[in-house]
């Protein structure tokens, strides 16, 4: 492979002009041959954390299992393109074996990481596939496992698309009946599916250091919204704000948080948080920065979303929720949306999913507030009953997939 593009050097007439880009790839082909013909002399060790999306919750659950991998003494890597991932790791008492990938790899990065990638047991990714998983999807020794960004009710097809990469060996799946009898629609066999709940779950079960001043002792409600894809490739519209907008600043619902002293967090997904500054902050209705929202999801008496995953961090931690869509009747969304928002409208299930406490307008959203608020943030008894059939958990399951990790062949 190397001669052959040392050929395609030698007898370009634009020897000199391309000398460079040429003499890039010919090292790039000659450490993945290296790679190619040399994996079977190395005993399979090391397990590498790549390309994970910072649009979504993913980083967070890679971290969790990375970091603990690490107490363990076990031969683990992280890559990422994004160095503001790496802030939350310079806190931890460990020197931690970060890699910083480029746009993409290269002959240098190969030669850089080699001893690495040829000790490579397991690739663990979240839902996009980037480098790392671009460049070995043909090495059949490595076992890809998709750690993805959580389950979310209206993201169904999200099945599809990880198993549409044909990469991906295995993918980790709670051991609900519903959630993978979904997955299994989108072409994902029973012996590809890992049983194991999401890593962050963990957190819920135990009795964390608080990162903000957060009163367990108060009753407090907790609303986030995800981010959107409209047609125009934006992420956020006028309508979605301006609705989130009466919510907040509702003066019903101010009202009563003040007569029973219960706080407001709300947050919004960090890819448009930098719409924060078009709500009113005050006394009783706070807005909380990304590393305060595992705290509100554990800690919070009510929880307020659209279709983001946290509402099976709700179903886990059997709290009550509520559904709202505050750009129901968004003319722009992508047709993904449209689609199961009339879904959501007509009662139909979605992703064998049939959710309760679905508001379609403020009015509704607010009844429903002042609902749970006057009956002490009791949940009903169907609600209950309704979270009992996912048979979500938490409490190990970052040792479960450690364990898994350390058991492959």
């Amino acid at each position: 492979m190397y001669n052959n593009f040392f050929c395609l050097c030698k007898f370009t007439n634009n020897y000199e002009c391309f000398y460079k880009t040429i003499n890039t790839k010919c090292k790039y082909y000659l450490y993945l041959d290296i790679i190619d013909k040399n994996r079977n002399l190395y005993k399979k060790t090391d397990y590498l954390f790549a390309d994970f999306s910072s649009s979504n919750t993913s980083p967070s659950e890679a971290y969790l299992v990375f970091t603990e991998m690490i107490n363990e003494n076990l031969d683990v890597h992280y890559m990422t393109k994004k160095e503001d991932i790496y802030i939350k790791f310079k806190n931890y008492n460990k020197e931690l074996p970060i890699i910083f990938d480029n746009l993409y790899i290269n002959g240098d990065f190969l030669e850089k990481y080699l001893d690495i990638f040829l000790k490579l047991k397991a690739v663990i990714s979240g839902a996009k596939i980037f480098s790392v998983n671009n460049l070995f999807y043909n090495i059949e020794y490595i076992t890809y496992i998709c750690l993805g960004h959580g389950i979310s009710y209206f993201k169904d097809f999200l099945y599809k698309d990880y198993y549409s990469y044909k990469i991906y060996n295995k993918i980790v799946l709670p051991p609900s009946e519903i959630i993978i009898s979904n997955a299994k629609q989108y072409g994902w066999k029973e012996n590809k599916i890992i049983k194991i709940g999401l890593p962050r779950w963990d957190i819920f079960s135990k009795n964390e250091n608080r990162s903000f001043n957060f009163s367990i002792n108060n009753q407090s409600i907790f609303a986030m919204f995800t981010w959107r894809q409209l047609k125009k490739n934006q992420t956020i519209s006028k309508y979605y704000l301006k609705n989130i907008f009466r919510l907040i600043n509702n003066k019903k619902l101010y009202k009563i948080l003040k007569e029973k002293n219960i706080k407001f967090y709300f947050s919004l997904h960090h890819m448009i948080e930098k719409y924060k500054i078009l709500f009113n902050i005050n006394k009783f209705i706070l807005y909380i920065n990304q590393e305060q929202i595992i705290d509100c999801l554990t800690y919070s008496d009510l929880i307020i979303s659209d279709f983001s995953s946290i509402i099976f961090d709700v179903i886990v931690r059997k709290k009550p929720y509520i559904i709202y869509i505050p750009d129901l009747y968004e003319p722009n969304l992508k047709n993904i949306y449209i689609d199961n928002y009339y879904k959501l409208i007509n009662n139909i299930k979605i992703g064998n999913i049939n959710f309760e406490n679905r508001c379609f307008n403020l009015q509704e959203t607010i009844y429903k507030i002042l609902y749970y608020i006057n009956n002490k943030f009791k949940l009903e008894d169907k609600i209950f009953k309704f979270y009992n059939t996912f048979n979500l958990k938490g409490g190990n399951n970052t040792q479960n997939f450690i364990n898994y990790l350390k058991n492959i062949n």
